[in-house]
């Protein structure tokens, strides 16, 4: 029974075991064979063959288990014979390569030690050479890499950059809005880049696609598939306002210069007033009664947040277009040019309310692109930083 238990653990399917193992000093040797005496037919006359009576073995490492202790197999070699062709040759087995001291299970467990790892610890862990490691994670990953063929086509993409190194090389990422997962990344970011790697997307065309508020992207994007509708991601639209409040705060006279402070005052601006604290609400109105051009801002932010509120198309255009009639006519010259912006992107902007997506799960994936980089020490192979990147996303749902 043991055995039996054993055998399923260690993952062979073609093999049982033959004795109780031996100690060794880093773990321990298990001996195993076959599980039925077959006929192994010639691979150039496929005529029946002989086998060979000598006793070799291959020892391969296959497991590591908890007590960081190694797993050995002990293997038979199989050597046939031809007796019309006359010519020898080794039985292959599908968990047993023909070279080397590792089996195909041993390098499978170390690749997926690498997601969320970087080479060097699991190289350091496992006692393998970082090479060999980052040789096997492509490998594997390559292998095991979602194929568009076995999937569908997303209806909702998102769309946004991220850097190599920044100031210096971009790639942009397109990203199912539903799974979470990262069918393709390509280089660079200006238009040229993007339209090729469009027209590279291996599905169809989406119905719609998630992106920041760059007119590049959009207008690129609608060139490519013009039938696919742009929505302008919430988050971005509220950074026109929130930046706006920053560039205020930095003028007001009680503006902190220690870094807790700021933080302290950032967060009583750009924080929805229901999330407050009472005491942080009595300090932020005393702050805002004392400078009227920070407290036309702050209005200014909260009214569009209520806009975000709705629920319908209908009632949101409405709010929408009542919101920047007044703000065009009764405002500074600074919340008149954010509103001009809106007014630009309104259709983008109001499909929000059709689709209600946003790029927020591919801000996540920018921040574990960012973990990525700093674990590798930067990203000299674009193509396997794009595959690792592939790899340690969220997978899709078959």
């Amino acid at each position: 029974m043991y055995k039996q238990f054993t055998t399923d653990i260690l993952q062979l399917t073609n093999f049982v075991l033959n004795d109780e193992g031996e100690p060794v000093s880093d773990g321990w040797i298990l001996g195993v064979e076959p599980k039925a005496q077959q006929c192994y037919v010639c691979p150039y006359c496929f005529e029946r063959s002989t086998n060979h009576a000598r006793d070799k073995y291959r020892v391969l490492k296959h497991a590591w288990v908890s007590t960081e202790e190694t797993i050995y197999l002990k293997v038979p070699v199989h050597r046939q014979r031809c007796e019309d062709c006359g010519i020898t040759w080794t039985v292959q087995f599908p968990e047993i390569p023909c070279r080397g001291t590792v089996t195909t299970h041993f390098k499978q467990m170390i690749s997926r030690k690498c997601i969320k790892q970087s080479f060097a610890d699991v190289s350091r862990d496992m006692q393998v050479p970082e090479s060999t490691v980052a040789h096997w994670f492509y490998q594997y990953a390559e292998d095991v890499m979602a194929d568009p063929e076995n999937y569908d086509a997303p209806s909702a993409l998102c769309l946004d950059e991220f850097a190599h190194k920044k100031g210096h090389s971009y790639s942009i990422a397109l990203m199912d809005a539903n799974t979470g997962h990262v069918w393709q990344t390509s280089p660079g970011k200006d238009r040229e880049k993007i339209q090729e790697a469009l027209k590279q997307y291996p599905f169809s065309a989406p119905n719609v696609v998630s992106t920041d508020l760059a007119p590049g992207m959009a207008k690129t994007v609608q060139k490519v598939w013009p039938e696919t509708s742009i929505v302008a991601d919430k988050f971005h639209v509220i950074q026109l306002f929130t930046k706006a409040l920053e560039y205020a705060r930095r003028l007001d006279k009680n503006y902190a210069t220690n870094h807790k402070k700021i933080r302290h005052q950032r967060r009583l601006l750009m924080t929805k007033p229901e999330k407050l604290k009472e005491d942080e609400i009595e300090t932020l109105n005393d702050w805002l009664s004392a400078n009227p051009k920070l407290s036309k801002l702050y209005q200014f932010l909260q009214d569009f947040r209520e806009f975000y509120d709705h629920t319908e198309y209908d009632l949101a255009k409405q709010c929408f277009e009542n919101y920047c009639q007044h703000y065009l006519f009764d405002g500074t010259g600074h919340i008149q040019k954010i509103v001009k912006t809106l007014l630009q992107w309104k259709q983008e902007i109001l499909n929000y309310f059709k689709y209600s997506i946003t790029n927020a799960p591919l801000e996540g994936t920018n921040n574990l692109i960012k973990t990525i980089k700093r674990r590798s020490y930067g990203c000299p192979n674009l193509d396997n930083f794009n595959l690792r990147i592939r790899m340690e996303c969220k997978q899709p749902t078959a």
